[in-house]
């Protein structure tokens, strides 16, 4: 029993240094916002006092300590465990569409501070031991309604992000899988439920971090800097469109900033739409944006039915929700065997300004 509870403390130990390392790195960060960051301050803390928790009700399991401090040790883990998943849910920004779980957890708390009345969720009997109740499976259902919302949200973030560093949140999910996993099963002899849980928002802090190293921070799109990266990496077959917002100077000296950005996020927003399943959207200037066609998608595009495409889109927002909303103009060129970069890319701006030009749209 000395051996088993020395490698869990020691599991403990690493989990508390890994929070806190991660803790000061989001207190000293000023990569990511303040707001994300504070957010992830709360996780790595909660993901610590969760560890403690659970290596204390472990040490009191079978001990001659009082029963009411076991008591509030399982208690305290299992009502604050399912926060870590709502604020990860909150790091990914999908509350609004997660607002459902906010009961079921606060039924989760209430259940876990009543058990030692009730019984219910797991007692503890005369020899100290922890013992599930026979509504044990709430708690795990609970749970597992988190996970399965918080999983959603990491794709929908996925999406949002173009699937950059899939990878990464890849990784995540498994690490959460297995400790929620072990966190189900409740092993005595398997108590690394919060150490694969640290590793997961530690994972989820750096799919963060190089996110924001590549993302626009206004219309949430791949960087300029990201764009050159991916220029010096372009195949052969791959299609360039430049995308500009037509008369943009006048919105904004007419109707202000403000409004400026509106227009910028709406433009963006269908762009990704009509384009995004085809290829990497960029903004590049103020207002000016552009894809990369993904590997194998040259023959799927039908450039001129995408033009009209992005036209009504725009047109709809226009009647509906923003009248001020400008066109859009628009070129592309191929990269082809034995052609330049450089070339390309001069040849996909001079298009769009053909078009701009053509339609009387400058």
């Amino acid at each position: 029993m000395d051996e088993i509870m020395g490698i869990h403390f020691s599991m403990l130990v690493i989990t508390c240094l890994l929070m806190l390392t991660m803790g000061v790195q989001a207190y000293y960060s000023i990569a990511i916002s303040s707001k994300l960051n504070r957010t992830f301050i709360y996780c790595f803390v909660l993901i610590t006092f969760c560890a403690v928790m659970d290596w204390f009700r472990l040490a009191l399991n079978g001990s001659t300590a009082p029963v009411y401090l076991h008591y509030l040790a399982v208690s305290s883990e299992y009502a604050s465990a399912p926060l870590v998943v709502w604020l990860i849910i909150r790091v990914l920004g999908r509350m609004r569409e997660n607002y459902f779980l906010v009961p079921l957890f606060v039924l989760n708390i209430i259940l876990q501070f009543s058990t030692g009345f009730t019984n219910w969720i797991f007692y503890i009997d005369d020899a100290n031991m922890f013992v599930r109740g026979d509504y044990f499976r709430v708690y795990v259902a609970i749970y597992t309604i988190g996970v399965f919302a918080m999983y959603r949200a990491v794709l929908k973030c996925s999406q949002e992000y173009q699937n950059r560093n899939y990878k990464m949140l890849l990784l995540s999910i498994v690490s959460l899988t297995v400790g929620v996993g072990m966190n189900e099963v409740g092993a005595t002899e398997n108590r690394t439920t919060f150490l694969a849980v640290a590793i997961a928002s530690t994972l989820f802090y750096i799919y963060f971090m190089e996110i924001s190293i590549q993302t626009d921070s206004l219309t949430k799109l791949l960087n300029r800097r990201c764009f050159d990266k991916h220029i010096k990496q372009l195949s052969y077959d791959t299609a360039i469109v430049f995308f500009d917002v037509n008369k943009f100077k006048s919105i904004n000296d007419n109707y202000g900033h403000k409004q400026g950005d509106i227009v910028l996020q709406q433009v963006a927003s269908n762009i990704r739409n009509v384009f995004g399943n085809m290829g990497y959207i960029y903004r590049i200037g103020g207002d000016e944006f552009a894809m990369i066609l993904k590997p194998g998608q040259l023959e799927k595009m039908n450039y001129l039915l995408m033009v009209e495409l992005l036209e009504q889109r725009l047109d709809k927002v226009r009647q509906k929700e923003n009248p001020l909303l400008p066109s859009v103009s628009m070129g592309h060129a191929i990269y082809r065997e034995g052609m330049n970069k450089a070339n390309v890319i001069s040849l996909a701006d001079q298009q769009m300004y053909i078009h701009k030009n053509g339609s009387g749209r400058s």
